[in-house]
């Protein structure tokens, strides 16, 4: 397993180079629920934000986000993925082999020591496992989010979705939405079911918006 060297002077750094990229990339990044996430309260449990994986730009979305919201964030990472783009590490990747059980469960069990070792951080997880279609249905997440609940204990955990579009531009526009944190711990864990209902819902509200042009609520993170 590859786990996460986080770098301070290199998040800095990459935050400059990822929101120019972005800016090159795209015509906008609007998002809605930053104030789930940028709690001013020092927090009393950890965070595991769950998302949905719908493009190969969605890491470096989830890291805009988190610099958004000031969060101490990590990242789950395929690990075929981090060996080829190791400098993720520096932000906080570290790495898991779904096909192989043990291998992921160990990957679990860091996960849950990085958010036990201080709850002020934030974990993020793409349960899908793969990139697929947003309009996809079912999801099709995997288990592992209530494992690592299961081993984290005491947590929030907070559903967030992506959606790209072609509007009339060049470039495409993320949009994103994050749903409202929920307090579990190992006493009572949301089903697979239930996490992916939750996730449902917020994709339709998102896309519910994106289509009436209710973007009110949206900040620019570019």
């Amino acid at each position: 397993m590859l786990k996460a060297a986080k770098s301070k002077w290199f998040e800095s750094l990459f935050a400059v180079y990822n929101t120019n990229l972005l800016r090159r990339r795209f015509h906008s990044f609007r998002f809605r629920g930053l104030e789930h996430l940028a709690d001013p309260r020092p927090p009393e449990f950890p965070l595991i934000i769950y998302a949905n994986h719908t493009s190969w730009w969605d890491g470096l979305a989830a890291f805009q986000i988190s610099r958004a919201a000031g969060l101490d964030a990590f990242v789950m990472m395929e690990e075929r993925h981090l060996r080829r783009f190791f400098l993720f590490r520096k932000l906080g990747a570290f790495s898991v082999v779904r096909e192989d059980p043990r291998s992921a469960y160990r990957s679990l069990e860091y996960g849950a020591g990085l958010l036990k070792e201080e709850p002020a951080r934030s974990l993020w997880l793409f349960p899908q496992g793969e990139i697929v279609p947003a309009a996809s249905r079912p999801l099709c997440i995997y288990p592992g989010i209530a494992k690592l609940v299961e081993l984290a204990g005491d947590c929030r955990v907070l559903p967030l979705v992506f959606s790209y579009k072609f509007e009339g531009e060049f470039e495409p526009s993320i949009y994103a939405r994050a749903g409202v944190p929920q307090a579990v711990g190992a006493e009572a864990i949301p089903s697979v079911g239930e996490f992916e209902e939750r996730m449902v819902v917020l994709l339709d509200e998102l896309e519910g918006d994106i289509v009436a042009k209710d973007l009110g609520g949206y900040e620019e993170l570019i």
